[in-house]
């Protein structure tokens, strides 16, 4: 555990953002080959990003944050150049005394599908190793053993931050795991340092890039930690306060049952309409607010001038809605008239977007007039899987942009 504080503040701000995917501009020619891997990223803004981290490393200045914390999957697919190219983002923070504590995710580190792109061809890009992510990101870093990729800082008198490694780890070169899990080792030095937070009177938050419990019903499998048991069970001997993870892409907050502690998960600041999370602290309560990036205000012309639109987020809804288009030839055999497709496509456009951007929490009323939606209903006829999956986004009840914990 690092003995100094963070901040000698009572109060302190985090912003926190998951899932930036950027790929470094200098690793690709927007030729054929990176437009064809780029229509198959899943709905993510893999051209404008430089701009876009840019952009909030301003707003974070801005709004005087503690620090800024990342919960994994910063790169795209692990390439070194990326990296190197946040480093070089984020730099600004440093001299404006914000912190950067970042985790890794399981897109980072050794990921054999690393690559640049130059017309046709896509080539082997240098992957990144623990010591490179180390060495690139040394704020949290400082006093870790060098093997490992786990961390805690004291942020002050109040408050104890935990930064866990999640990840499952292939030999190098092969393609990433995406299920993960807390080693043996690593629940160990947990649990010690929970102990040492509990005798500093410190209450304890917990960043990592898995999910601590299912937050969809039907899609969880390689995104809950696959020992999350484990971890609930010194969550709540330890009464942490709370955990933030990623990877799942989408805004949702959940409690479990035996274990209390809240699990926010962050949508991909790369998709949907850029999301992160603000964290205020103060002795007596704990608040969590969702929010929204607009990002106009913060860059130069030249910047917005290389933009594909004045609004931003109608771009990155279109890439969210095409990759979940390009998907439905399932759809099209099983529903053959043309007007029907259309209202069922856009019906589960509508879900879909909500979902992933946290605005799922429908009231009974709301839920009742989806479900007699003739588009529902011809899915519960013909599209029985799609019905139980679009039952699994009706299911939310909670407000996943807003917690507020009183002490």
């Amino acid at each position: 555990m690092v003995a100094k504080f963070i901040t000698d503040k009572d109060h302190a701000k985090l912003f926190i953002i998951s899932d930036t995917h950027l790929i470094a501009n200098q690793l690709h020619d927007n030729g054929s080959a990176f437009q064809r891997m780029r229509d198959t990223s899943a709905g993510k803004d893999l051209d404008y990003q430089e701009i876009a981290l840019t952009a909030f490393t301003r707003k974070i200045i801005e709004d005087k944050s503690t620090a800024l914390i990342i919960t994994g999957d910063l790169t795209f697919n692990g390439e070194l150049a990326s990296a190197k190219k946040l480093r070089s983002i984020f730099s600004p923070l440093k001299a404006a005394g914000v912190h950067l504590f970042v985790v890794p995710g399981n897109h980072d580190i050794y990921d054999g599908w690393a690559r640049k792109f130059e017309n046709e061809k896509e080539l082997y890009a240098q992957q990144i190793s623990p010591f490179d992510w180390k060495a690139i990101f040394p704020d949290g870093y400082k006093n870790t053993d060098s093997a490992e990729l786990f961390y805690s800082v004291n942020l002050n008198s109040q408050y104890h931050l935990i930064f866990l490694d999640s990840n499952i780890y292939s030999h190098q070169g092969l393609t990433p795991i995406t299920n993960g899990r807390i080693s043996s080792k690593q629940l160990q030095w947990l649990e010690n340092d929970l102990e040492k937070a509990k005798k500093n009177n410190q209450r304890s938050l917990i960043f990592m890039h898995h999910n601590l419990y299912d937050h969809n019903q039907v899609i969880h499998g390689g995104y809950t930690l696959d020992n999350t048991s484990e971890l609930q069970k010194l969550c709540a001997k330890y009464k942490v306060t709370a955990v933030f993870s990623g990877h799942i892409h989408a805004q949702n907050i959940v409690r479990g049952n035996s274990c209390s502690t809240p699990d926010i998960a962050s949508s991909c600041f790369a998709m949907t309409d850029q999301g992160y999370g603000v964290v205020d602290l103060s002795p007596a309560r704990f608040s969590y607010q969702r929010h929204s990036f607009n990002m106009t205000h913060y860059l130069t012309d030249k910047e917005k001038a290389e933009l594909p639109t004045e609004n931003f987020h109608q771009y990155l809804a279109g890439l969210f809605n095409f990759t979940n288009h390009t998907q439905m030839s399932w759809l099209y055999k099983a529903v053959t008239d043309r007007d029907e497709q259309t209202a069922i496509t856009q019906f589960i456009d509508e879900l879909n977007w909500n979902f992933f951007i946290g605005k799922s929490n429908y009231s009974e009323k709301q839920k009742a007039q989806f479900k007699t939606n003739h588009a529902y209903q011809l899915i519960a006829q013909k599209l029985p899987e799609m019905k139980n999956y679009l039952d699994s986004l009706l299911a939310v009840n909670q407000d996943s942009w807003h917690l507020d914990i009183d002490f």
